[in-house]
């Protein structure tokens, strides 16, 4: 559930690299591509997650397949690789977040002083606040009792379906009726190089907004521990997400592929997050801000479901030792929870956000790392 709306975010996010990495040709080509090593590895993962359904699954995965000579160094690596990259993906959600509601500031016309630009240190500062408010009441809702959070999931799941079904309805049907959907050559057979790499070069730069969107389908061995019958259930949903994430990602590549306008009037949009005026030139100011406000909802849910499938993972790796203050990390609470691991994901996350304030490249090169 998470993973789909994670989906939707991610293809938003990196839409635009694959359009200045090929054009559309590259990117629903590679997009087949990567769905089939995706699929492939996800029904991998599935196998031997039935066969040790535990929390950190990843991390003990590498060590029972690198075999008992090599297992604690390959253990060691992936711990730490799938900690990192889970934590930086709850700040990089957050600025996603923030992008999306700061980016009504272009629909509206607001005169930010010195400009709506991450080269304004002043406006740096906005999307870390706002970032950081996001990021805080992601971890909120990470302390509501496990029963109450199965309403969240429930919502969640209606966001996300709200969100999808309007993006492949709606805006289509607005499309058509402002500046017109684009023709089946040009949303199929086009090709672009906006970043000045040779051609085949250029070309294969677009599976890094494939392979972005076709992620984090390992989450539910994270919490394989608390999940009844895991052996089933939960190698059930590595696959299941890797196989809907794949279709519905394709699904909505295509429309947007014919929803979006020109390159020449794509590539002078200057939001933060292009697609809010995207949608304000299909939608209009209002449809803009509702589907804005839908997304940015949904965007906060999914970062808080994303941190309970991390923190598990963290509380794993800590409670075999591999993590400095394991000791610490490694505790739960009187019902279950490691609370302690969500508080590492909160630090880290807020620490890593500042990097925003001296320079949003610097922020991005962490969070791609």
């Amino acid at each position: 559930m998470a993973l789909r709306r994670e989906l939707l975010r991610q293809l938003l996010s990196v839409f635009f690299l694959g359009l200045l990495a090929g054009g559309p040709k590259a990117m629903w080509s590679s997009y087949l591509i990567t769905l089939a090593g995706m699929w492939i590895t996800a029904a991998v993962l599935a196998e031997i997650c039935s066969a040790l359904a535990l929390s950190g699954s990843i991390y003990i995965w590498a060590a029972e397949s690198a075999g008992p000579k090599y297992a604690r160094f390959f253990a060691f690596i992936v711990a730490w690789w799938a900690c990192t990259a889970w934590m930086t993906f709850a700040a990089g959600n957050c600025q996603t977040t923030a992008n999306y509601i700061i980016s009504l500031m272009v629909v509206y016309e607001y005169d930010f002083p010195g400009g709506i630009s991450m080269d304004n240190v002043k406006f740096r500062a906005v999307v870390w606040i706002v970032s950081e408010a996001f990021l805080i009441i992601a971890i909120a809702l990470n302390h509501l009792p496990p029963k109450w959070y199965s309403k969240v999931f429930k919502f969640s799941l209606g966001l996300m379906m709200l969100d999808f079904f309007l993006v492949i309805i709606w805006l289509p049907i607005r499309v058509s009726k402002t500046y017109g959907l684009r023709s089946t050559h040009d949303a199929f057979m086009t090709t672009y190089n906006g970043t000045g790499a040779p051609a085949g070069w250029n070309w294969i730069l677009s599976f890094l907004f494939t392979a972005g969107t076709l992620t984090g389908f390992d989450a539910a061995g994270h919490i394989a521990e608390e999940t009844k019958n895991a052996s089933v259930i939960a190698a059930r949903g590595v696959f299941t997400s890797a196989i809907a994430t794949g279709i519905c990602g394709f699904l909505t590549m295509i429309v947007f592929l014919y929803c979006t306008p020109s390159f020449d009037v794509l590539f002078e949009f200057f939001a933060p997050q292009p697609f809010v005026q995207l949608y304000a030139l299909a939608l209009g100011r209002g449809g803009a801000t509702f589907m804005t406000c839908l997304a940015t909802l949904g965007l906060i849910i999914n970062t808080s479901i994303a941190i309970v499938a991390a923190s598990r993972l963290i509380y794993a790796v800590a409670r075999d030792g591999v993590l400095p203050l394991s000791g610490w990390i490694g505790q739960v609470t009187a019902d279950g929870q490691p609370r302690n691991a969500v508080r590492v994901m909160y630090i880290f996350g807020a620490i890593l956000l500042c990097t925003i304030l001296p320079s949003n490249v610097a922020f991005t090169s962490l969070i791609s790392a």
